[in-house]
């Protein structure tokens, strides 16, 4: 089976060790939860989260309950760029998806005659709509012009292909598990390099995501330090299976 590089698990571990330290300085600082920048802290605080929990699953090689977290990750350093570049309009994006969250929640109840918890979803409905400016309705996050925003297309990228592959019951990921004896020994090798470019795509989006945070909470050692992590994992993606020479 095809293992990770040592230069691969050393950034890795480099990446992690980084996510330590600016989780630490984050816990320090105080503000408005409307603040973009207490909104990076709460986002930074989900993606180390789900960083710690890839890497726990993925070391027990439980590769399926892994992905789903690396999804997420994606998700959430997709969130962390765009709320660098929108600011105060991120903000307002997730307070129109909460909105829009909650009136999914509502239908639903509403369809099981949950009376009671219909009623309970409409005053908290009520509550967050007074936070919309006017003519502003509820609207659920598009993760494709969130990206562009952030300027991370290659994190919507790899959200696709984990949707696709991984993460969500399709025909797909069912099926490709699905092999005979004569498949075995393939199916083991795509499984491998999966494994392997999945622990690269954690480290890809834990490491944006630490980069744009450090900036955004003015940790500059750290940005330094995410800047060179950022180098060095361009340096190693020339290895990996289509990469293209002079690109990262």
């Amino acid at each position: 089976m095809l293992e990770p590089t040592i230069d691969e698990l050393s950034i890795y571990r480099d990446i992690t060790n980084l996510g330590v330290r600016l989780w630490e300085i984050s816990t320090n600082i105080e503000g408005l939860s409307t603040d973009p920048k207490m909104f990076s802290i709460m986002l930074y605080k989900r993606l180390w989260s789900n960083h710690r929990g890839y890497t726990a699953l993925y070391n027990l090689h439980l590769s399926l309950e892994a992905n789903i977290i690396l999804r997420s990750a994606v998700e959430t350093a997709i969130c962390i760029a765009a709320n660098y570049r929108l600011r105060d309009d991120f903000v307002l994006l997730m307070k129109k998806d909460a909105c829009h969250t909650i009136q999914g929640q509502i239908k639903i109840h509403r369809e099981n005659g949950a009376t009671d918890t219909v009623k309970e979803g409409e005053a908290t409905l009520r509550y967050l709509q007074s936070f919309l400016p006017e003519g502003v309705k509820a609207a659920k996050l598009d993760w494709k012009s969130l990206a562009e925003h952030g300027g991370v297309d290659q994190l919507y990228g790899f959200h696709r292909l984990l949707s696709g592959v991984s993460s969500h019951v399709t025909g797909l990921s069912i099926l490709r598990g699905v092999t005979n004896g004569k498949m075995d020994a393939q199916h083991a090798e795509l499984g491998g390099l999966e494994r392997k470019m999945h622990l690269m795509m954690m480290a890809g989006a834990m490491l944006q995501g630490s980069r744009i945070h450090s900036g955004m909470i003015e940790a500059y050692a750290e940005l330094d330090q995410a800047v060179a992590l950022t180098e060095r994992l361009a340096t190693i993606s020339m290895e990996w299976p289509g990469a293209i020479e002079g690109e990262g």
